[in-house]
């Protein structure tokens, strides 16, 4: 079955932008792009009214946390934040969590996101039939002894002050072996340069107390990728989230490494622990972008998180240049292989169409869905766009 979409603007999955342009879906994956129209019979022709994009990608997010009730103003630092996300976290029940999950599936749709690397601290993002989204779950482990028959693959190791030494070893090694990308939590605040070279820390200082435990082991390190270097986990398969207050050369020496980078610009900011070094990693073809959690931001809007790139760094970096952090990049720091095959679009519908299609991704007000070329008609919160 061969399916021809039109819009007056496309964008392709390589970022290039075509002007009354057209898109083959043949036999259930994406064909190829036209200028115009090409020629032969086609099922179905669909003309849309506005612009076309390959689908948005949230790389890093905690969508079982989304039912709690997060304001930038109620803290004054990381450490207070964590101090009430350490709080809140034992009284979830499942039933919250579920709710949690559906309520952050229909937002994630509403902004035209499809696809979504999540964060699961408690085993059930990973078992919950979304409908709508796709959604690759991570099992956390924080804690000491770490035993990979106990989570389904693939893992997040929360971060070095969370997760001891040996089991960052081991989730590595186990990562690799069964062919798995890992995420992790990585140089989020200063305290984990501090923390990495044992020295004194607010970890230490004011976390563990809470927790009624002690550091697990004395590993220092000359800084934080040193560390996780050590445990064998700088490498191909580690997505590294936030790295904002990593050097240029920790940076660098992740690249090197062919690991993924996962920037939550706003996520930081709400939580005063400083900004991504954007400029040093555009380029980077595994570098993506994330909404983090609504424990730790106002909304799942991937198009709101490149909005504050794009003015936090004063229009130096064009948004045509930011753009594959939230498609191509962006799915290929999470792994996704058949990003680029499979039909699914975002689209924007525009009567007016006064802008280019990057332009319109700093409008506030642009709506987005989501278009499946598939046999289910699908409806959610705002019109889904799915043909048969």
């Amino acid at each position: 079955m061969n399916t021809l979409i039109k819009a007056p603007y496309i964008v392709t999955h390589s970022g290039e932008v075509i002007k009354n342009g057209s898109v083959v879906v043949k036999d259930g994956i994406i064909d190829a792009y036209f200028k115009g129209i090409p020629e032969g019979k086609f099922h179905k022709i669909v003309n849309l009214k506005g612009y076309l994009y390959p689908p948005f990608v949230n790389a890093h997010t905690h969508l079982e946390l989304s039912n709690l009730s997060f304001s930038p103003d109620n803290f004054s630092s990381f450490f207070d934040w964590l101090i009430w996300i350490v709080g809140k976290r034992p009284l979830l029940t499942k039933e919250d969590i579920e709710r949690a999950l559906k309520k952050a599936e229909g937002e994630l749709f509403s902004f035209g996101i499809y696809y979504v690397g999540d964060i699961s601290s408690f085993g059930i993002s990973p078992k919950f039939k979304f409908k709508h989204i796709k959604v690759t779950a991570f099992s956390e482990f924080i804690g000491r002894k770490f035993n990979p028959e106990r989570l389904a693959f693939p893992l997040s190791a929360h971060s070095i002050y969370s997760v001891s030494f040996e089991a960052l070893k081991k989730i590595s090694k186990e990562s690799l072996e069964r062919g798995f990308k890992f995420q992790m939590h990585l140089g989020e605040t200063v305290e984990e340069k501090k923390f990495a070279r044992c020295e004194e820390n607010l970890f230490e200082k004011r976390i563990y107390p809470l927790l009624g435990r002690k550091r697990y082991e004395w590993v220092c390190s000359k800084n934080i990728v040193d560390y996780i270097e050590k445990a064998g986990a700088l490498n191909e398969n580690l997505i590294a989230v936030h790295c904002t207050n990593l050097s240029e050369s920790e940076l660098d020496r992740l690249m090197e490494a062919g690991a993924s980078i996962v920037l939550c610009p706003r996520s930081n900011l709400h939580l005063k622990v400083g900004f991504p070094k954007v400029e040093h990693l555009l380029g980077y073809d595994k570098l993506g972008l994330g909404t983090d959690g609504l424990s730790s931001n106002v909304n799942l809007s991937i198009t709101d998180e490149l909005r504050t790139l794009y003015y936090s760094l004063s229009g130096r970096v064009s948004v045509r240049e930011l753009f594959s952090l939230i498609t191509v990049s962006g799915a290929k720091a999470l792994g996704l292989d058949e990003y680029s095959k499979e039909p699914v679009f975002t689209f924007s519908p525009s009567d007016e169409l006064k802008l280019d299609p990057f332009s319109h991704l700093l409008d506030s007000k642009s709506e987005f869905r989501i278009l499946r070329v598939s046999e289910k008609v699908l409806k959610f919160r705002k019109k889904v766009d799915t043909l048969k």
